[in-house]
């Protein structure tokens, strides 16, 4: 195929099986009605707050350019991770499906075997070539083979190399300094990730591309270039903020690039992270990952596409990063089968494309949301499993644990009240009713997505 023209609406493209647990579904594509797919431009950042973009208005920073992109497009207000660890979101990211169906709940690491618990504690090479997990039916890999030109430059966390779907990489697994050289003495690599960003889009202006472009900042080190410490002078987390502000800078870059070649209009445009971070003592954690807090797994998204979303939309319903990816094929015109039970052991999409909703301002909270969390540290000695189900008002938080299967003790906070999560209402008698219910839904989501996790905690907690 001519990787110039896209495939019709009419036709599909066959893709040959690349799991060993199962072939790959069929994938068709539809110009929309501009006659030319959009590009993809997805700026991922690792672990980044809520209040590190400006458009939250939660604390004064310098983010002049997402706040632009979030004043042209749209900024979610209650958007969550499916779980609060790098590359379980990431594949959650990718495959439009939760870390218990995917199967890769800790963080891999190619050639070294893990530190803690919430890495594996075995090297693991490829995770696309092992059989412990489902990474395939991606949107890069569906984007790939329906024509577009597909980068993935910066920090991945799903193996070492190019799992075959990226015509163009530059990119490594984690645990690579943000200076080049000595720090402050030598290029700052996400200021390197950028060019190389750029050269992409200028090199493929004329046909449909994917750019992912994936910064480790703000990850620590809190080392950026010093300038942007100039924004947060005297202030506790100066680096961390002057890390982000920095991204924001390179954001413009590469808007900048898509408005020299006259293609920002046509491009959908996604700014955000896979999880947060925590400055406070949580039960669970040593990073302040792996929490279903929001500091942690409440996490910034914005989206830019005047084609189909709306300037300026402040978005409350809640939605999941496991939606990225059906947002993503419908707006590039790919359709992706599910399967059958037959074929796959969970439906491809978990996840929903949040384009119908928004353009008909159906800006409800319909649908509960889900955390899935494998914690950092022990509590009380014992490691567990971790649930969280938020609702508009609501969150409710669960654990089972393992070594001691007696302790189950459960959170529930009123958010509306209560945004910084510190009185638990669990035992609460006069939330006893919305603690039953909310359990109760969080069996029922465990049975519809098939997380036996969810069921046992919902199901014990409805009849505590």
């Amino acid at each position: 195929m001519d990787r110039r023209t896209f495939l019709s609406g009419a036709g599909a493209a066959s893709l040959a099986p690349m799991s060993s647990s199962a072939a790959l579904p069929q994938v068709e594509s539809a110009s929309p009605s501009s006659g030319r797919p959009p590009n993809i431009v997805y700026i991922l950042f690792d672990k980044c707050r809520r209040d590190a973009f400006g458009c939250y208005d939660l604390r004064t920073v310098h983010t002049p350019n997402i706040d632009r992109m979030a004043s042209e497009g749209v900024r979610f207000n209650n958007c969550y991770t499916p779980q609060a660890l790098c590359a379980p979101a990431r594949a959650s990211i990718l495959t439009g499906a939760f870390p218990h169906a995917h199967g890769l709940q800790r963080n891999p690491y190619p050639s070294i075997p893990g530190q803690g618990n919430s890495t594996y504690q075995e090297a693991i090479p490829d995770p696309f070539r092992d059989t412990r997990f489902q990474l395939w039916d991606n949107f890069a890999q569906l984007l790939n083979a329906s024509g577009y030109a597909t980068a993935h430059i910066g920090k991945w966390h799903l193996g070492e190399g190019n799992p075959g779907f990226f015509d163009y990489w530059k990119s490594f697994n984690s645990l690579l300094l943000h200076w080049i050289g000595e720090p402050h003495n030598s290029r700052y690599r996400p200021d390197v990730h950028t060019e190389q960003g750029v050269r992409f889009i200028e090199r493929h202006k004329d046909e449909p591309f994917l750019l992912y472009q994936s910064y480790y900042a703000p990850h620590a080190p809190y080392d950026p270039p010093k300038e942007y410490l100039e924004h947060y002078p005297n202030e506790e987390h100066a680096g961390y903020y002057g890390s982000v502000s920095n991204l924001d800078w390179n954001v413009g870059r590469i808007v900048a690039a898509l408005e020299e070649q006259g293609i920002l209009d046509e491009t959908l445009l996604i700014i955000g992270t896979e999880h947060g971070t925590s400055w406070v003592d949580r039960p669970g954690t040593v990073e302040g990952l792996c929490t279903s807090y929001d500091e942690t797994s409440r996490v910034p998204l914005v989206m830019r596409y005047p084609r189909l979303l709306p300037q300026g939309k402040a978005w409350k319903a809640g939605v999941s990063l496991v939606d990225i990816m059906p947002t993503i094929l419908e707006a590039a015109g790919v359709r992706a089968e599910t399967g059958t039970v037959e074929t796959y052991p969970f439906p491809l999409l978990q996840g929903r494309s949040l384009i119908a909703d928004i353009r008909a301002g159906n800006d409800r909270w319909d649908r509960p949301i889900v955390v899935e969390n494998v914690p950092q540290a022990a509590i009380d000695g014992a490691f567990f499993d971790e649930r969280a189900l938020r609702t508009e008002h609501y969150k409710l938080i669960m654990r089972k644990y393992h070594s001691r299967p007696q302790m189950r003790p459960g959170e529930l906070y009123d958010l509306r009240s209560d945004p910084g999560e510190t009185r638990n209402l669990f035992e609460a008698s006069a939330h006893r009713a919305v603690r039953t219910e909310m359990a109760a839904t969080l069996e029922e989501w465990g049975r519809k997505y098939e997380d036996d996790v969810a069921i046992e905690l919902g199901a014990w907690a409805s009849s505590a």
